[in-house]
């Protein structure tokens, strides 16, 4: 149900991780409703059942959506891995993997300048930008296009394509976070358009952070706004910013 709900406005799914019992049963559902891309994710980069078990998903639906992975999130800026944990993780990945298939890695931006390996590994650059922690003083459309510039600029430094994996407005827990702020920023992030051509490479803004509320990142966090991001409520009633998305993939 979660994914038929998505499905209605969205065609691709950027997936965290890899859990046997549950993301193969993910990518078989996504098939049948007919998603087109999924970014696969290894969050224990340490864990060679988690490594194997994208890549093995991976050969088995290559054919069937258009396919990345990303090895690791935000585990260099919080401390829970080191550089090397990343290189180990994606040459194990690279020699199971399918050929074509691009691996990248995603940190918030400190993340790229606390580690050459992060600022060099994989295919394609996957930031995560969120100007509610790190603007909190902007308007709400110079922080849609300071969170668009700041991608744009990281692809221009590491001369890479970007996919801005995650930025946005949640519409509660903190000063500024409301329902309206949440629709206005994505009305004025979209606005641009969801591609961008630099001269020499692509810079993609068609992720949409995140799919539903999720009251255990503020449990786990301490952090009120860390339940507030979704499109859609825990019972996937949507909120009006998912009608901005809907107009724009029309």
């Amino acid at each position: 149900k979660d994914l038929e709900a998505l499905r209605k406005v969205f065609d691709g799914l950027i997936l965290y991780g890899y859990h046997e019992s549950s993301t193969p049963r993910i990518l078989a559902v996504a098939k049948t409703l007919k998603f087109r891309a999924v970014l696969l994710g290894i969050w224990e980069v340490k864990s060679a059942d988690e490594i194997d078990g994208v890549a093995k998903l991976a050969r088995q639906h290559q054919y069937n959506f258009a396919l990345a992975v990303r090895v690791g999130n935000e585990g260099i800026a919080f401390n829970r891995y080191e550089s090397e944990d990343l290189t180990i993780a994606v040459d194990r990945l690279r020699r199971h993997l399918p050929k074509g298939i691009p691996i990248t890695t995603s940190e918030p931006m400190k993340g790229y300048g606390m580690s050459k390996v992060v600022r060099e590994l994989g295919d394609f650059l996957a930031p995560n930008i969120h100007p509610v922690f790190h603007q909190p003083k902007l308007s709400i459309a110079d922080a849609a296009a300071w969170a668009r510039e700041e991608a744009m600029e990281l692809g221009r430094e590491l001369k890479k394509p970007v996919l801005l994996q995650e930025t946005g407005y949640a519409h509660g827990g903190r000063a500024k976070c409301s329902v309206a702020n949440q629709t206005a920023f994505w009305k004025a992030y979209l606005k641009p358009g969801h591609l961008t051509w630099s001269g020499d490479r692509w810079h993609c803004f068609s992720s949409a952070f995140e799919a539903f509320d999720l009251p255990w990142k503020a449990q786990a966090s301490g952090l009120p706004v860390e339940k507030h991001w979704g499109f859609f409520s825990v019972d996937r009633k949507p909120y009006p910013a998912l009608d901005v998305w809907k107009k724009y993939s029309e």
